[in-house]
């Protein structure tokens, strides 16, 4: 795949000239190079318009986790002259919204990881699945409203030059809890040219690193308001923060333990048979390069294999090789899940056009495909046996 220069030009200049009054542009940009990286398999192409179409939805989750360790606790003004109190069109538009989220949620609940592991397993308590509604519909109208008709108008002079509104969000009943796949559903879609979204895809994160959109939040940040003195390296850390599962890796270990006292299992990577002192549940797709804690990526190892895996990828061949074992303990683990596992597999792995019937083999070429991008485009090393 060859770049186009000129796109590489047009991410410099909306990192450094597009309009700088706020930090959505730097929030839009990393919720768009995130969703690439986790959610491709939700983007499809358009090839009458050379466009990609990507649900806003994704963009509008990526946000809630991105600005709540900025909002929690301390000020970091995220508006040029931003005021520590709450004035009406001062601040960033959804801040008051966030911080009522905060107030109801910290004190009662929990910190952020236990908001997005409760978001997650689909069990917020009501009012804070009320309060998460309005959220979500403000940050929505901000997303949509400023950054994606602002970005790139340094170099074209218009609006939605690059992000363009493709459909528009449903309404959001009292009764709907607000859970990703909900957003997807309800939220609408967007698009961006397609050579735009190879350059995020191939270089996003290098874009998305030190020297670009984070740093660049981080010292929009600190020199947005001079009335309040700012360091950039706590900044830095609290935009690091990415929410994981709390899912105990030990409460799938358990099970496997129990499955073990019926049958034999084997090692998915090597087709040894496991003993009770030699298991492990590894992850498929090493968490530390694709930070996910669903069922599908956590399966049985012998202990020496996975010690010897590490965080490598294994490559798109070997995991044909071992395909057939790995339905095995997918359908093992359906059926033991049930709807829980399915959910995880559809907003993991399977395209929005594909959401029912046979999903296996899909699944598994999304898989092959996560597995070939992390190493092919992101340079990770691979593995096999």
């Amino acid at each position: 795949m060859k770049l186009d220069t000129d796109d590489l030009i047009m991410v410099s200049q909306i990192l450094e000239r597009d309009s700088k009054n706020t930090t959505y542009k730097f929030a839009l940009l990393r919720a768009t190079i995130d969703v690439i990286q986790l959610f491709d398999h939700l983007i499809y192409r358009d090839n009458e318009t050379s466009k990609v179409v990507v649900p806003t939805g994704l963009i509008v989750e990526r946000w809630i986790w991105y600005y709540y360790p900025l909002l929690v606790d301390g000020f970091f003004p995220q508006k040029h002259n931003e005021p520590l109190e709450i004035v009406p069109r001062k601040n960033i538009a959804f801040r008051k919204s966030f911080t009522d989220l905060i107030r109801m949620w910290q004190p009662r609940y929990g910190g952020f990881w236990h908001l997005y592991n409760d978001f997650k397993k689909k069990v917020l308590p009501p009012e804070i699945n009320a309060q998460l509604k309005d959220l979500v519909i403000r940050l929505y109208d901000t997303i949509t409203r400023m950054p994606m008709r602002h970005i790139g108008h340094y170099g074209s002079g218009e609006d939605y030059s690059i992000y363009r509104i493709h459909s528009g969000k449903e309404k959001i009943l009292p009764v709907d809890v607000i859970t990703t796949e909900l957003l997807v559903r309800k939220m609408g879609t967007f698009t961006f040219p397609y050579k735009f979204y190879l350059t995020l895809k191939y270089l996003g994160s290098f874009i998305e690193g030190m020297d670009s959109v984070l740093n660049k939040w981080a010292e929009f940040i600190t020199v947005a308001n001079k009335r309040y003195s700012v360091d950039k390296e706590i900044v830095l850390d609290r935009l690091s923060q990415v929410p994981e599962s709390f899912r105990d890796v030990g409460e799938v270990k358990k099970y496997y333990h129990e499955v073990m006292k019926r049958k034999r299992l084997y090692c998915v990577w090597s087709g040894n048979r496991l003993r009770e002192e030699d298991l492990n549940v590894d992850h498929v797709l090493p968490f530390s390069r694709f930070p996910n804690n669903s069922f599908w990526n956590l399966l049985p190892a012998k202990r020496s294999v996975n010690n010897k895996k590490r965080d490598r990828i294994p490559e798109p061949e070997f995991l044909q090789k071992r395909s057939g074992i790995i339905f095995d303990y997918w359908n093992m683990l359906w059926d033991h899940y049930e709807n829980e596992f399915l959910e995880e597999v559809r907003m993991d792995l399977l395209p929005v056009q594909q959401r029912s019937g046979f999903w296996q083999d899909t699944a598994f070429k999304s898989l092959q495909g996560k597995a070939s991008d992390l190493i092919h485009i992101r340079g990770m090393e691979s593995w096999s046996l």
